[in-house]
């Protein structure tokens, strides 16, 4: 049951493999936190609530990866962005399915997930953000 799991990364990787989106809300002051901590960094409250996130957000900066960590050096050139979620937070992730000439601040991109890699690194569950057709 997910009321009864900690709010921590091993928590949201978790239920990111069963494919939710998942962050932590202050019952004391209402801010999100993804990924999740037990201890709200602005009213350092300790009283939080799971809440499923919509996954659908824009891009608000990226940068191209042209020389990778050897576990990725194979999909070099690849695109990490910021995504502010239509809720309000920030994520990080891998953008795919644009082509890098046709990247731009402010395209709307959703969430897909990923399952752990039986044969490289990393080896749990996490996601990564697609283009949302017009």
């Amino acid at each position: 049951m997910i009321s009864e799991l900690p709010f921590t990364i091993d928590s949201f990787y978790k239920l990111v493999g069963e494919g939710k989106l998942m962050g932590a809300r202050c019952k004391s002051c209402g801010r999100f936190l993804v990924p999740p901590r037990p201890v709200c960094p602005d009213c350092y409250g300790s009283d939080m609530e799971w809440v499923e996130l919509k996954g659908e957000g824009v891009v608000e900066s990226y940068t191209i990866i042209h020389i990778a960590p050897p576990q990725f050096a194979q999909e070099a050139p690849y695109v990490v962005a910021l995504v502010r979620l239509d809720e309000g937070v920030r994520l990080p992730g891998r953008l795919v399915g644009v082509k890098q000439e046709e990247l731009k601040v402010g395209m709307r991109v959703k969430v897909e997930f990923v399952g752990p890699s039986t044969d490289a690194w990393p080896a749990w569950p996490t996601y990564r953000f697609r283009p949302i057709s017009p």
